[in-house]
Parts: C-alpha cells; structure tokens; sequence
C-alpha cells in the first residue's frame, strides 16, 4: 500500500499563520512523479502554496515528456511506480537538476542508488517542513552553482554496436553509466519496444536495456532512452567504457 504524505500542512501553534511561508522563494517549477493521486494533489499544493510552480505526472513516460517540455528546476520522484522504477526517471533527466525522492521503503540499496545519482534520499511520512527545507536548499545551491547533482556525463559512441531488437534498424546516439539514447527506425505502425539488448564487441557482452521515454520523429523514426536494471549494472559499466 502507498504511504501517504499528509497534506495540506496544519499551522504551528507558536508560528502565526501569515508567517508560515514568509520568507517566500524565488519562483521555480517543480515537477513531483507519483503514481498516488492524493499525494501528488498533497505535494502540488504544498509547493503551491510556498509559491512554486507544480507540475505532475503519474506514469515514468509522462514524466519524462515533461522533463523534455517543461524544463522544470527540481524533480520530486516516487520510488515505486506500477512497472517502473523512480530512479529511471533520476538516472535519465536529460539536464542537471537537482531531485529528490521519496519512499515509504527503508532499503539502503535504493538510497545508496538514489544518492549516486545525485539525488536526495527522504523516507514517508516526511514533515513538511523538512521537505520544503530541502527543496529550498537544493534550489539555491542549485541557482548560486553550488552542489550541482552529480549525474553521468553522456559519451559520444565511437565504436559500432550491435542492438538485438526485431524490425529495427538502430544508431546509438550517446551513452553514460546512468542510460543510453538510440535512434530506431521501425516499419509503419509499430511503435518503440519496451526493452531490448545492447550487444558490445569484442567481448560480445549482451545487456538488456528497458525502455523509460520514447519520442517519435516521424512516421517510422523514434528516439528512445533507456536505463539498466541495478543487477546488470556492472555489465553495463563495461559496456559503457567498451563503446565510449
């Protein structure tokens, strides 16, 4: 069951109610990605009322259209979300901004995975306070270019490659530790595919590749990113290092 965070925030006692978001931020657009439709309508009026600007998306491939479309500064992600996992969405932003994410589930591969992709690490329930603190910190250092999140840098491939995928003709466009971005061409009608193999010579190394976001640039051409699972993480370091 999703753990919930509570919503709207009720005022302190010892804190007049005027003063409770006095110190108001400079504007930013936050982007939170949680398939639990209370917590997301939670969070966007939190932000909203502390003066942000809050988009939302329940599902991995809309939040990834919306990173591409709406440039927001911060990313504010579930772990668990239906098929997908939060991380894909942190591990495949397409800019540097910062991200935090949220989970009901203390596991320490996750957070481990979470923070070395840059990212802050909250456990559910978070007090709100807490939560508005970190987000105004990270939108700080982030605007004074302090503490940019690490991430990945994408390298040019320079090397053939080889992606086992059926009635597809494939170009890798760029690689990192993080994911991979390939240019598809399919027949007519048949969209992206949810996964496929990278196949690196010369240690002929296959490792599966999940589809996160997809794009089309016309009626057969498609550009895809797409991330690794954490157990063929290893294999894909390799791979990444082989084609780079």
């Amino acid at each position: 069951m999703a753990s919930r965070l509570s919503y709207p925030p009720q005022p302190s006692p010892s804190v007049p109610p005027e003063r409770q978001y006095a110190k108001r931020p400079m504007p930013g657009k936050i982007l939170i990605v949680d398939d639990d439709q209370p917590t997301r309508a939670g969070l966007a009026m939190l932000l909203a009322e502390a003066g942000y600007d809050a988009i939302t998306a329940s599902t991995v491939p809309s939040a990834i259209k919306l990173l591409i479309d709406e440039h927001p500064d911060l990313l504010l992600v579930d772990i668990r979300l239906d098929e997908y996992n939060g991380l894909h969405v942190v591990a495949t932003r397409p800019e540097p901004i910062p991200a935090i994410v949220l989970t009901g589930f203390a596991d320490p591969s996750i957070e481990a995975d979470a923070r070395r992709l840059g990212a802050e690490f909250l456990l559910k329930p978070v007090k709100p306070s807490v939560l508005m603190a970190v987000v105004q910190r990270l939108l700080s250092d982030a605007r004074a270019g302090r503490s940019i999140p690490r991430r990945w840098p994408r390298k040019p491939v320079l090397q053939d490659v080889r992606v086992d995928i059926d009635d597809a003709a494939v170009r890798v466009l760029d690689v990192s530790y993080g994911g991979v971005c390939v240019e598809m061409r399919r027949s007519a009608g048949a969209g992206p595919p949810g996964e496929f193999r990278m196949i690196v010579p010369p240690a002929d190394l296959p490792v599966p590749v999940e589809v996160v976001w997809s794009r089309r640039r016309d009626a057969t051409t498609w550009v895809c990113g797409g991330a690794v699972s954490e157990e063929n993480f290893t294999n894909w370091r390799t791979v990444v290092d082989l084609m780079a």
